[in-house]
């Protein structure tokens, strides 16, 4: 394992353009989703003479108060979702098959490449395991149903819904995501097809018991990133500190993402057995592999 985790801090530091290319299009598809939120936020508290007030500082009542008056631009704006959810959707299986089928064997292939070559299977594995991850909801959320009629108290809904809940659901997303990591692994790596990779990825961490560990020191290194930015912001006055704080946090989110793949990818690699029939792209020297776009 620990071979495995320097491994994602070396191919931070031997791509360092391809973690710029990740800030660069995670930038992009951000800016694109924000654009009709702005509009619809700005749409509703501009009228109202507040905005400033509420930029300084949230206030709850104030908030109320104009959502009553306009919030059906608010509730419009959830039409938005019938192409955000996509697009979001396309992005995370672009970026992922196009990070491992960067990263996979030295790290000597370019990532459009691989959002070329594997995006279509990605997206139909993604598909896959979010059916699976919506199946995890609806199990949680009947046993929270079950679980509030035999603790019926104001204990029992304190410790189910702030507790026991969050813990059993973030837990079950956790093990689908890390599933879901070495399925798209093993479509990239073993060229598998995306129900073939499936049952791979579900059956990888029952193999590999490491790989939890693994996923776990990745996962708080990356949820420290994820909740620094909103921290360092509050120390802050002003828009461009702020601002410019957030650009950092989003290049070491890049960083973190690279770092991730780039362990996971060899923990797969040297773990994996070995195929019967050497395969034609996958064994190839590293040298044989021509080197195209960004590096």
């Amino acid at each position: 394992m620990i071979s495995s985790f320097s491994a994602g801090f070396d191919a931070i530091r031997k791509r360092p353009g391809l973690v710029g290319l990740l800030y660069l299009v995670n930038l992009c598809v951000a800016f694109t989703l924000t654009v009709p939120v702005y509009i619809a936020f700005n749409n509703t508290v501009g009228p109202s003479g507040f905005s400033g007030d509420l930029a300084h500082a949230f206030d709850l009542v104030l908030w109320t108060d104009i959502m009553e008056k306009a919030g059906n631009t608010m509730i419009a704006m959830g039409g938005q979702l019938l192409w955000m959810i996509p697009l979001y959707l396309v992005w995370k299986a672009a970026i992922s098959v196009g990070l491992v089928h960067a990263i996979r064997n030295g790290g000597v292939r370019p990532f459009w490449q691989g959002v070329g070559q594997f995006t279509g299977r990605g997206l139909l594995l993604g598909l896959y395991f979010l059916l699976i991850l919506l199946a995890w909801t609806g199990i949680t959320a009947v046993g929270t149903v079950v679980l509030r009629m035999l603790w019926d108290s104001e204990a029992g809904t304190f410790w189910i819904f702030f507790a026991i809940l969050p813990a059993i659901y973030v837990t079950g997303a956790a093990l689908i995501d890390l599933m879901h990591d070495y399925a798209r692994i093993a479509l990239v790596v073993e060229n598998k097809p995306a129900g073939r990779a499936l049952l791979a990825g579900i059956a990888w961490p029952v193999r590999q018991g490491v790989s939890f560990a693994l996923y776990a020191a990745w996962f708080f290194i990356g949820t420290a990133v994820l909740i620094a930015p909103t921290v360092s912001s509050m120390t802050i006055v002003g828009i461009w500190g702020p601002f410019l704080i957030q650009q950092v946090f989003l290049l070491l989110r890049a960083a973190v993402t690279v770092g991730w793949f780039g362990s996971e990818v060899h923990f797969f690699e040297t773990r994996r057995e070995s195929p019967l029939i050497a395969s034609t792209e996958a064994d190839l020297p590293l040298g044989d592999v021509p080197e195209i776009g960004v590096a």
